[in-house]
């Protein structure tokens, strides 16, 4: 036997043993719920008979569809999604093998079995099923480890820790392919980073901490601050004036930085206070790093030793006094500055304001400059200082800074560099926005222009912050990443977006290395613009947990790209979710990242292509990277160019993210999508809730709504006379003789046309037996329509649809709806639209379900009171059930709206006693409306029509009369031939032709006649004596009938199948009648039949007997 062949036979004894060792679990389940009709609501197979018991594809997708209602609690919680997963998988091996195309491979059987042993052992079902399935899966094992090769191959790696190849194609010289190195192994991160010990507060640098002594390594000294700093435009400019300044050449007295928080205020700051201590300490400032072409650009030659005071309003209380190490104690502003610039003369020369507490003015502090020499005095928080004073310190701290500032510009070689927060919010509170406006309108007056950093100058800040220098092999290595990313951009312009192509893009690859631009911008620009976020600290937060969490897990990705973000690590997480509504936290754990999250279920599968690239979580992230910020925004969301550009690396298949995401928005409950944009929300999608409210609704509700609406439905009759929308149980529908429908439950479904035995034919055959305690006697104006039990399961996931569609229509849109005000206008009208639209496809569902007509018709076995025939509605368009069933039944015959006389009286003459000379009309409707060999009239009405057509014949079967007087014997208001009034009369009658006529004869009543019982087609034979009046003459009976029709050539079978019922059974009845049916065919074409056509029919007629002798084609 063939090891394929093998496998195969493991994974279906492994579902032979799933069924055994699973069906007692999901019985004892679903009985708990639903009872002894749980089949009803169990998932089968199509075509699978209600009531048989389930296979293992039943057992394992009944867990799953009523995972919800049934089974959730019957695990552990640590279990529960195991348990699922395992079940999912089992489906997974029996669809494998019920659709093979090519063979099982040896992993996939293995994780098949592997998967039912699970189960099985989660469910405890029996030990003996639990170890066969063992056995089957040890020996699969067995076998794939003796097929393999003999050299062990090591697994594949996952996609963290994959090495990312080159395609040839992207090789543009021609040599082979080359492997990118991973960033880890070329852009090294500071100390800091890597060991974690940077604080939260670290990036937010912190001017007192450096102007006491207590600043981390990369703020303490001057080398070391300048050896992380990028200098900016902006940086320079300040640098570039405040030399000038100190160097006696000019340069702006005032300095005022104005940005929101993390802008790079106090950072620009702390390069003033580096200079100025690197000077004090005697060092040489070209000998700082970028400070040569500073003093160059100022034109400064040397800079003497400058004094310095660092004020920062955070680290000072209002009642506090101003503390100096080694030093008076002073209480003011002023006396702090003028001890720190001119020492104890300083603080002398404002000794009455400093006692005083009041401003010294600026003829006092030009004083004081001109004893201190050239000086620095640097200004942080200010606003935050202000608005802790009361009344009359906030007005002499006011007074004193615009004095400062005057008298700085008064005195050469001063300098005040002063910071000020960007809004009101960041001012804090009414004092604090008094306070703002105040020191804007003083700074704005003397202030130099500066500039914050942005542009290419982020790329540069965050990566010398983070990152060591590269070597030339690591520059050599970054030039080959950046230019593979770039070919990848480059050969595929449709697939990204336009800028990706440009030389410019290949720049921002190599300044931002290893972090893609992407990232970078995304952080720099929307990350940015939140206000907790804070602009480029946060940046710098941010970026050094990622790379810090990657560069311990040891990812090797080629660069850092939105998709790469571990958003799930919780250092990361921490830092992602700060700035943001925190009920995002909730979205990232569920539908972005980490375990059990959407993408990881998905790529759960590991033979799915999107698991190789792990293509699900990388989309997330990325939506979630490029849009959590701009949540509400106009145009808001990642495109499909922008994806693939957070996402694709050189090799990757571009068009698996798009699928990923796809798949992710289908099954998400925060993602949505809008024109093309995909992004995230903290309020779940109304897709989404439709669809949970959806699964969440339990079975017997779904099945009430359809019951509500076939009663609906049944509002329009058609040509019935009475309905009955699926009753509880028919057999308490009521006798009449009038036509009814009887429409059939939802848990009365028929297997189709060829079935022979379902719940459907069951509930229909107790019906027509039994009314309630008694038997049923009129049998023969019941119609049943039953749903198609395939057709039924679309109509139930529609109706579920409708109903939660409704729910969320009234949770938006009625006024105490939960979703009022939660959701858009947009949306409010969308949700409205969309149940109306559902309400529409449940009914037009329901219609269609309900297609299977089925009635009563004299048994061919003897003693049994009736067989049950089946007409199928295959109409798509479909109006009201009752209308099409109506219509379909008297299109085939099962109901006549018109009864032909000679129909009638083949129908009346078997059954007429010989012994009674006259009928009833009323006992002939009753018979009618029980005796299921007889035609199914609409109601007494056509009955009644057909009689009197019947007796107004010129050669009538029977007569009428208004009744039969017992004294006289006499029949009252006796016809013959003529077209009798409307039965008024309640005994109004037919009598037989024989009593008829002796009554007409003995009333001297001339009764002219044709021949006796003669029918359409009979032959009066030639020399036959015409009929007397005086009294009937020997009566002759016909012995041939012949006739011919032509057939409906649009509906031909049906056409011929009412002439067999109506004409050629008819005759049958006849014992001894032979009956010959000879189908007779003319068919003509103007402009000639193909010989192709010619031949293909003359062989088929041979091929079926056709008589050569009138069989052929002629000109």
């Amino acid at each position: 036997m063939s090891a394929e062949k093998e496998t195969l036979q493991r994974v279906q004894g492994g579902l032979f043993h799933l069924q055994r060792g699973l069906a007692p679990f999901v019985e004892t389940r679903m009985k708990a719920i639903h009872g002894a009709t749980w089949l009803h609501y169990a998932s089968r197979a199509a075509g699978g008979a209600s009531n048989a018991p389930l296979d293992a594809y039943g057992l394992v997708k009944t867990m799953i569809d009523r995972w919800r209602e049934v089974f959730d609690d019957a695990f552990a919680r640590p279990d529960k999604h195991k348990a699922r997963n395992f079940a999912s998988m089992a489906l997974e091996a029996r669809n494998a093998i019920s659709h093979l195309a090519l063979g099982l491979q040896d992993d996939e059987a293995l994780r098949y079995l592997d998967a039912m042993h699970q189960l099985l052992k989660l469910v405890k079902a029996s030990e003996s099923e639990v170890a066969e399935l063992r056995k089957l899966y040890d020996g699969q094992r067995q076998s794939g480890l003796a097929r393999a090769p003999v050299q062990e191959i090591a697994p594949a790696p996952t996609p963290a820790q994959s090495t990312l190849t080159l395609s040839r194609s992207a090789d543009e010289d021609g040599q082979p392919s080359k492997a990118l190195k991973p960033w880890i192994e070329v852009a090294l991160p500071h100390p800091d980073v890597i060991a974690n010990r940077f604080k939260e507060a670290e990036f937010a640098a912190d001017l007192f901490a450096v102007d006491a002594g207590y600043a981390g390594e990369g703020y303490a000294t001057p080398s070391a601050f300048y050896g992380i700093t990028f200098l900016t435009e902006g940086l320079k400019r300040v640098l570039t004036t405040a030399t000038q300044r100190l160097g006696g050449s000019g340069g702006d007295p005032v300095i005022g930085l104005q940005t929101a928080f993390g802008g790079g205020k106090t950072h620009t700051m702390l390069a003033i206070f580096h200079l100025v201590k690197h000077l004090g300490e005697g060092g040489d400032p070209r000998g700082l790093p970028g400070l040569a072409e500073v003093l160059d650009r100022a034109g400064v030659k040397s800079l003497t030793k400058p004094k310095m005071a660092v004020f920062v309003g955070s680290s000072k209380g209002a009642d506090v006094s101003l503390n100096l190490k080694e030093g008076p104690r002073v209480n003011t502003l002023w006396g702090y500055i003028a001890w720190r610039i001119a020492g104890d003369a300083g603080l002398k020369l404002v000794a009455e304001a400093e006692a005083a507490r009041t401003s010294p003015g600026s003829e006092l502090m030009v004083e004081v400059f001109k004893l201190a020499g050239p000086s620095v005095i640097l200004l942080d928080e200010l606003t935050m200082f202000a608005r802790q004073l009361d009344d009359d310190r906030f007005e002499a701290f006011l007074s004193f800074i615009q004095s400062l500032t005057e008298a700085a510009k008064m005195v050469p070689g001063i300098l005040i560099v002063g910071s000020l927060p960007e809004s009101n919010a960041e001012a804090g509170g009414p004092r604090g926005e008094a306070a703002l406006l105040r020191l804007e309108k003083i700074f704005g007056r003397v202030q130099s222009a500066w500039l914050p950093a942005s542009g290419d100058e982020t790329y540069e800040i965050i990566r010398r912050r983070l990152f060591q220098p590269l070597d030339a092999e690591g520059e050599k290595a970054r030039d080959e990443t950046v230019k593979a990313f770039h070919d990848l951009y480059r050969k595929n312009p449709a697939e990204f977006p336009p800028e990706a192509k440009e030389a410019r893009y290949l720049e921002l690859l190599r300044l931002s290395y290893p972090i893609h631009p992407e990232l970078f911008d995304r952080l720099s620009k929307d990350w940015a613009s939140l206000e907790k976020f804070q602009r480029t600290r946060g940046v710098l937060r941010f970026m050094a947990n990622v790379i810090g969490v990657l560069w311990h897990g040891q990812m090797r990705d080629p660069l850092i790209t939105p998709a790469r973000v571990p958003v799930a690590h919780e250092r990361v997480r921490v830092s992602v979710l700060y700035p943001l509504d925190p009920a995002f936290g909730s979205v990232v754990d569920k539908e972005v990242d980490g375990d059990g999250s959407l993408p990881s279920r998905m790529e759960a599968n590991p033979s799915r292509r999107i698991s190789q690239l792990r293509a699900a979580t990388r989309a997330a992230r990325s939506v979630f990277i490029c849009s959590a910020p701009l949540v509400g925004q106009p145009n808001a969301g990642l495109t499909g160019q922008g994806l693939r550009l957070a996402c694709a690396e050189p090799g990757d298949q571009l068009a698996i993210f798009g699928e990923a995401l796809r798949e992710l928005a289908e099954r998400a409950t925060y993602l949505y999508e809008e024109a093309g944009r995909y992004w995230f929300s903290t309020q779940p999608t109304l897709n989404r809730l439709a669809d949970d409210r959806a699964k969440a609704l339990p079975d017997h509700e779904v099945d009430a709504a359809i019951t509500d609406a076939l009663r609906e439905d049944a509002g329009s009759k058609g040509g019935f006379h009475r309905i009955f929308a699926a009753p509880d149980d028919p057999v308490t529908i009521d006798e009449a003789q009038s036509l009814s429908l009887v429409i059939l439950s939802p848990a009365l479904a028929h297997a189709g046309r060829g079935a022979v035995k379902s719940p459907a034919t069951d509930a229909v055959a107790d019906a027509l037996m039994r009314c309630r305690a008694s038997q049923r006697r009129l049998r023969n104006t019941l119609i049943f329509v039953a749903p198609d039990e395939a057709n039924l399961d679309t109509a139930r996931e529609v109706m579920r649809k409708a109903m939660a569609w409704a729910s969320i229509d009234h949770d938006v849109n009625n006024e105490k709806g939960r979703l009022r005000s939660q959701t858009t206008r947009t949306q409010a009208d969308d949700a409205k639209d969309k149940a109306k639209t559902n309400r529409e496809s449940a009914l037009k569902a329901i219609r269609t379900a309900w297609s299977h007509i089925l009635y009563s018709v004299k048994s061919e076995t003897a003693g049994k009171p009736f067989d049950l025939e089946h007409s199928l509605i295959s109409s798509r368009d479909r109006a009201a059930i009752p209308h099409v069933v109506y219509d379909k039944a008297k299109a085939d015959g099962i109901v006549l709206e018109k009864l032909g006389t000679e129909r009638l009286w083949l129908a009346l003459k078997p059954i007429w006693p010989e012994d009674r000379p006259h009928l009833s009309i009323a006992e002939i409707a009753d018979w009618f409306a029980a005796y299921v060999y007889l035609p199914k009239v609409r109601d007494k009405v056509v009955l009644e029509g057909s009689i009197r057509d019947a007796v107004a014949k010129l050669d009538p079967q029977f007569g009428y009369a208004d009744g039969f007087d017992q004294a006289t014997g006499k029949y009252l208001k006796l016809i013959w031939a003529k077209n009798p009034p409307e039965f008024a009369s309640p005994t109004a009658m037919i009598v037989r032709e024989a009593e008829a006529q002796k009554q007409l004869n003995e009333q001297g009543v001339s009764v002219p006649r044709p021949e006796s019982g003669s029918l359409p087609g009979s032959a009066t034979h030639p020399g036959s004596p015409d009929p007397g009046v005086s009294g009937p003459s020997a009566p002759g009976k016909p012995r041939r009938f012949y006739g011919s029709v032509e057939l409906d050539m649009v509906r031909p079978v049906k056409s011929f199948d009412a002439i067999l019922n109506a004409v050629v059974m008819e005759l049958q009845r006849t014992h001894g009648a032979k009956v010959k049916l000879t189908l007779e065919i003319e068919a003509e074409a103007n402009d000639g039949f193909a010989e192709s056509e010619v031949s293909v029919v003359r062989d088929n007629a041979r091929q079926l007997k056709f008589k050569s002798e009138s069989t052929g084609f002629e000109e």
